[in-house]
């Protein structure tokens, strides 16, 4: 059974789409409110009633220039006369797929382009109405997102360009329509910023190059330091090798003397016995010896004695007579 081809009405857009817009002293409307369908939506009016005005507001809003509306030099020229200060507040859906950074804006997106004498500020809410962003470049970012050109003639179709086109005879003009409003225009544009940005990245990378040659001088200057203190380290860890070899081969040569004096003692004590019995010997022979010397010394010394003792004795005519 073959697929069936849906039909019926196109699907609905969810994003990107205007639902709103809100004007306060801007141009001719003092607070003027619309809100859009889905679909087509005309505004009609007699002539100076501020149709063209609204169009001007949703450029301003978008971020066009005065002058790229071809209604006004400067944005303060578009502020009611006698007011101060202009507002214009639009209102886009932006749910489904498509959506622009909905975790911040949720399901709509509130874009407000407030004028004064003297400045323009652009802010940038969510559905609540709380402020997300004030810089151009988020504006410039949803403008890219969802494909917005207020300048494209096929997007927005002022009455003076209208009358412009119609009336001009220039085939070049008509070419710089056709150009513009094909998107060529964009394109080049973008080729052209996409070449001034090259030619940027390569001066800048020209003038790094140069920068960084010293720099690569340098690092191979530290990378053969490195290599060298490599080796250093390398020669140092080997010295301390040898350095614990040779304590160890000290240690292993007092050991080898310990324990040949070890044996030597050993040898000695064996010996003492023998040596002992020899002096033992010695001595007694020594004693002997000298034992008899001194005998006689003796002797001889009483013998010495005794005669003198006599002959003084006899000298003094004292005797006595001793028994034997």
């Amino acid at each position: 059974m073959a697929d069936r081809v849906p039909t019926g009405r196109p699907k609905r857009l969810q994003a990107g789409i205007i639902s709103k817009i809100r004007l306060e002293n801007f141009m001719c409307h003092s607070n003027l409110e619309i809100d859009f369908g889905d679909w087509v939506n005309f505004i009609t009016g007699q002539n100076g009633s501020g149709k063209s005005a609204i169009l001007t507001a949703l450029c301003v809003a978008f971020g066009s220039r005065a002058r790229g509306t071809q209604r006004a030099n400067t944005l303060k020229d578009f502020i009611k006369t006698g007011c101060s200060h202009a507002l214009v507040h639009v209102e886009m859906k932006n749910r489904g797929e498509d959506a622009f950074k909905a975790e911040a804006y949720g399901d709509l997106i509130m874009i407000e382009r407030r004028i004064s004498e003297s400045a323009s500020s652009i802010v940038l809410k969510n559905y609540q109405g709380k402020k997300v962003a004030a810089k151009r470049e988020e504006l410039q970012e949803l403008i890219v997102h969802f494909n917005i050109d207020v300048e494209n003639p096929c997007v927005i179709m002022s009455q003076d360009k209208s009358r412009e086109f119609l009336h001009s005879g220039n085939s070049k003009d008509k070419f710089k329509f056709f150009f513009k409003a094909t998107l060529l225009q964009q394109v080049e544009d973008l080729l052209i910023g996409i070449q001034s940005q090259l030619k940027n990245a390569n001066e800048l990378v020209a003038e790094l190059e140069k920068s960084i040659n010293p720099i690569v001088k340098e690092l191979d200057e530290l990378q053969g330091k490195i290599r060298s203190m490599e080796h250093i380290e390398e020669i140092s860890n080997q010295v301390d090798l040898l350095k614990k070899k040779l304590a160890w081969a000290w240690v292993y040569s007092v050991d080898k003397q310990l324990q040949d004096k070890s044996k030597r003692i050993e040898e000695l004590k064996g010996r003492i016995p023998t040596c002992q019995s020899r002096i033992d010997q010695h001595l007694v022979s020594a004693l002997v010896f000298h034992g008899e010397s001194y005998v006689k010394s003796w002797n001889a010394f009483a013998g010495t004695i005794f005669t003198s003792f006599y002959s003084s004795m006899y000298a003094n005519g004292d005797f006595f007579v001793t028994l034997m």
